[in-house]
Order: C-alpha cells, then sequence, then structure tokens
C-alpha cells in the first residue's frame, strides 16, 4: 500500500515551490526585500554573516583581497543601511543577490593599495518561494546573508 502511494505521489506533478529565481524578479522588488531583511533578520542571521565574511578574509588586510578597514562596531550599520537604502542591487545567480551602497567620502575598505567606499551584501534567497514574494514576511528569516565585502 505505502509503495503505491509513494507511486502516485511520483507520476502526481510536483506541488513543491520553487525559490525565487532573483535573474527574473525586478529590481524593484528585491529593493524591497533586502529592506525587509534588514528590519527584521535575526541576531543569528547576522552573527552567521560576520563569521562568513571573517572566514572569506575581508576582515582582516590580506594582499589581493578587498577588506574592511573601518571600526568593526560600524560594520553591522552599514550592513543595514546597504539593504535598506541599496544603489544597486543585481541577481548574482539563480537565487542570489548583489546589494551595493557607495559611502562617499568615507573609505571603509582597500584592495591592495586602492580605497573602497562602497558595502556589498549577498542575499541568498532560495528559501523565498517564488509566489511569495510580494508577502515575504514569513520567509526573513530563512534568508541566508551569505557575505560582506567592501567593493567599488
Amino acid at each position: 500500500m505505502r509503495n503505491a502511494a509513494l507511486f502516485i505521489m511520483l507520476l502526481t506533478p510536483s506541488l513543491a515551490t520553487h525559490a525565487l529565481d532573483t535573474r527574473q524578479a525586478p529590481p524593484e522588488q528585491l529593493l524591497k526585500l533586502g529592506s525587509q531583511l534588514a528590519n527584521h533578520a535575526g541576531k543569528s542571521q547576522w552573527q552567521q554573516l560576520w563569521q562568513r565574511s571573517r572566514a572569506a578574509g575581508h576582515l582582516q588586510a590580506t594582499p589581493g583581497l578587498a577588506y574592511f578597514t573601518i571600526s568593526h562596531p560600524l560594520l553591522p550599520e552599514l550592513a543595514r543601511q546597504t539593504l535598506t537604502r541599496a544603489d544597486k542591487v543585481e541577481a548574482v545567480n539563480t537565487t542570489l543577490a548583489l546589494y551595493r551602497r557607495a559611502f562617499p567620502g568615507r573609505v571603509i575598505g582597500m584592495l591592495d593599495d586602492q580605497p573602497l567606499n562602497s558595502l556589498c551584501l549577498i542575499i541568498d534567497w532560495r528559501t523565498l518561494p517564488q509566489e511569495q514574494a510580494n508577502e515575504a514576511h514569513a520567509y526573513l528569516a530563512g534568508a541566508s546573508l551569505l557575505n560582506s565585502y567592501p567593493c567599488k
């Protein structure tokens, strides 16, 4: 009997929801989602972001790699500002989006001898179902703040 039920489930079209495809989402929608995430991301989401950024080498001077030069306690607020009021957002992959915000007149990082005044954040929206993108509140806790680094 269980085998028959499994067989029927395999023949039935999948009812699984599909993740938000950032390549198909309008920039306005991605900007709105970023702003919502900035206001509702949990402490563990932010902690994971900084752990990943540290592991990627962006929190210490590393030749050939962009790294932050501003005081690390200032980074969370700059990251929130980047998500809330990004200058630019673009799809990086199927479910990834890159949020960028410039901080004119403020050097926040370096790449070798080049000063950098923008912050870039990569967010993974794979836990947000495509059909829920306009009502994303319940899914914000599943969004992954993947990386943060200074950029041009």
